[in-house]
């Protein structure tokens, strides 16, 4: 009788180092599972814009997408509406040529490299192609330099 007596308690002893480390297995992998989202609500980080006429000669903020459509003659660029340093918006002024950030005092120059601090990067410039459709395609994931534009002939 007496071993019968010692092999429940193995039993119930395993049984419960088996349910308390099931318990703290599923609550670790809940809260694990609890931080990761089910759907990113990003927006698209390729997108298209307007045709290149509905921009006139200059740079046109487009609020709905943070970016600059920068017009000089049939050449376009695309630069980012979002200060390097902590993304507010900056603004172009025009006058002298520069975007700046009425957040921390950032200023740009009209290449987007950084004149004055505390930004840390230049304002990046994405690449511009035309769709299909004749519209402005923007692919924010692929920076280019200052010096490539988007010829578009009348």
């Amino acid at each position: 009788m007496s071993g019968n007596l010692i092999d429940r308690r193995r039993f119930l002893t395993f049984l419960g180092w088996f349910a308390s480390l099931g318990t703290i297995t599923g609550i670790s992998w809940a809260s694990v599972r609890f931080m990761i989202p089910n759907i990113l609500y990003e927006p698209p980080r390729a997108f298209k814009i307007g045709r290149p006429r509905d921009y006139p000669e200059g740079v046109n903020f487009l609020p709905e997408k943070r970016i600059f459509v920068v017009r000089n003659g049939d050449a376009y660029k695309v630069a980012s509406a979002v200060c390097t340093h902590m993304g507010c918006t900056p603004r172009w002024v025009g006058e002298k040529k520069v975007w700046e950030c009425p957040c921390h005092g950032s200023i740009f120059d009209e290449r987007g490299g950084v004149v004055k601090g505390p930004a840390p990067d230049p304002l990046p410039w994405y690449e511009a192609k035309i769709a299909t459709d004749g519209r402005l395609f923007v692919d924010e994931r692929r920076i280019v330099p200052y010096t490539q534009n988007l010829t578009v002939k009348a």
